[in-house]
């Protein structure tokens, strides 16, 4: 029985993840089902791919993976299986969710849509495929059905793309002008720059513009390395640059959003580099 890894955009004030779950024991009682997350942003496909991507690192080789971010709910937009390389299967829309995860383990070997309604929950919403579509699809993957089954052949590279987010130097290659991505319950704002792809040295001090002018910034290891309430630029969990203030909120301090552009101006830069 494979382990299922749940992830979606759906929250826990309502039913609906314990609703998915229910149909996935309803399928078979022994299913181990592990939720990654179910505060991706609403309809954040990016954040959610980015997230998925990074899970697959510690996850088990031969786990379902079942991601539902799915704004096109409803519409033409596929639902979708994959088997990776590796052996793993992902279920859920094809909107570029899945693909990045796939990619990272060894690209997609075998995709289908999910046609063979016998394994669908009856009648179908229009609103709900994570309850009626994905669930059920993935809790028989996981117990044994094979992937060819579920649906038709697709061909792999007709499968939506998502490109996720990365910095662009702009100007000179001074200034480097990133994204946020997400914020985090801490009000840590996740940047769209990678900790190897920026090359600062910890303990510089920086320039960060978020919309209001510069702000010097130290580049710290971990949030220990600087005192209550200095505001920090600092590596997370996914080797991604946060912008953040140890023990307080930047995105409350700065009035950050997702999606706002945030230029790093590094050490020594010329001060008229533009974005």
């Amino acid at each position: 029985m494979r382990p299922v890894c749940f992830i979606s955009d759906f929250g826990l004030a309502d039913d609906f993840v314990g609703t998915c779950k229910l149909v996935v024991t309803s399928v078979a009682p022994d299913i181990r089902v592990v939720d990654l997350t179910h505060e991706v942003p609403s309809f954040g496909v990016e954040v959610g791919a980015e997230i998925l991507q990074h899970a697959t690192r510690y996850a088990p080789a031969d786990a379902v993976y079942l991601a539902i971010v799915d704004p096109g709910v409803g519409t033409k937009r596929r639902a979708v299986a994959l088997r990776a390389s590796s052996g793993a299967i992902m279920v859920g829309p094809d909107n570029g969710l899945l693909l990045p995860a796939a990619d990272s383990l060894g690209g997609v070997v075998e995709a289908v849509v999910l046609t063979e309604d016998r394994y669908h929950i009856h009648p179908v919403s229009n609103t709900f495929h994570g309850r009626d579509v994905f669930a059920p699809v993935a809790a028989h993957l996981a117990s044994g059905v094979e992937i060819s089954e579920v649906g038709e052949n697709l061909e792999p590279n007709s499968l939506a793309k998502l490109r996720l987010p990365d910095a662009a130097e702009t100007g000179d290659g001074a200034k480097l002008s990133t994204r946020i991505i997400s914020i985090d319950r801490y009000g840590n704002a996740r940047l769209s720059i990678m900790q190897e792809e920026a090359g600062f040295e910890y303990n510089a001090t920086l320039t960060v513009d978020t919309g209001d002018g510069g702000m010097a910034v130290k580049y710290v290891d971990t949030f220990g390395s600087a005192k209550a309430g200095e505001l920090i630029l600092v590596p997370d969990s996914h080797w991604r640059l946060s912008l953040a203030i140890n023990r307080g909120s930047a995105a409350h301090a700065l009035g950050l959003k997702v999606g706002g552009r945030v230029r790093i101006q590094p050490p020594d830069g010329p001060e008229d580099a533009r974005a």
